[in-house]
């Protein structure tokens, strides 16, 4: 490390990505990705009811994913880490085909479920599930962290965003399976594509960049400080939500 001549203490790249780096893994015992929620999703199936509390939350904040990677893009101010999260936004987005964007997904998988559980059709527009007040929370806040005028705090939480998702599909998956005798064998994975697409290639691939965009933000201390400060938010709104989700459907 050097120290600059305004008192900042800067730092190489290789330093910036091994701290990073290290940051990110640690995410992995955060409630984000330890908590009650997955282990009660994965150990047994729940009520219609209960998965529609599910189903209408997480649709809620996945479907602004978009929104957050373009405010991400807006306020970065690195070519390649630009470049890297377009190519983010093109995932989300299903490389342009309506069918395959994963919000599209998302839904389809949910409404099919739901339409199983209750044998009548659903739509997830027209269910009684609450948006919970962390769900909001969530989207609100996070796109106000996503808006920073700091571009470090902005890769802490894309940062955030990607490294809790490979896990958090995971076991979102695992407890998926609890409903696999309401489909046919292959009929349950044409409709598992959404997991599928993230556990497989899109949620690495998506680790790798906002590993290397963070990283070429950060050139001293400072900057890894805001860079903490957006991953801790972010992970922190994560965890309050899905806390906030399994007391919604523990009282169900």
């Amino acid at each position: 490390m050097d120290t600059a001549i305004d008192g900042a203490t800067w730092v190489s790249l290789e330093e910036a990505r091994d701290r990073i780096q290290a940051l990110a893994r640690g995410c992995s015992e955060h409630p984000a990705v330890k908590n009650s929620f997955y282990e009660l999703w994965m150990a047994q199936p729940l009520a219609t009811r209960q998965v529609e509390i599910v189903a209408r939350n997480f649709y809620e904040r996945v479907s602004r994913t978009p929104e957050r990677i373009a405010l991400a893009f807006l306020h970065m101010n690195d070519t390649l880490a630009r470049a890297e999260t377009v190519e983010n936004l093109s995932d989300e987005m299903g490389r342009g085909l309506l069918s395959k964007v994963h919000s599209v997904l998302l839904r389809s998988f949910f409404e099919t479920l739901l339409t199983r559980m209750r044998g009548a059709p659903v739509d997830l527009d027209e269910i009684g599930a609450p948006v919970l007040p962390s769900t909001t929370r969530l989207i609100e806040v996070g796109e106000k962290v996503f808006s920073s005028p700091y571009p470090q705090e902005v890769c802490g939480a894309l940062l955030a965003q990607e490294w809790h998702a490979y896990p958090q599909l995971v076991r979102l998956y695992e407890g998926v399976r609890n409903y696999r005798d309401l489909f046919g064998l292959e009929e349950f994975h044409e409709n598992c594509e959404y997991f599928y697409l993230h556990i497989g290639a899109t949620e690495k691939e998506h680790k790798v960049h906002s590993l290397s965009t963070a990283a070429r933000t950060c050139h001293s201390m400072a900057d890894l400080e805001y860079l903490e400060r957006g991953f801790a938010t972010y992970l922190d709104l994560l965890a309050e939500n899905w806390a906030d989700i399994y007391a919604a459907i523990q009282a169900a």
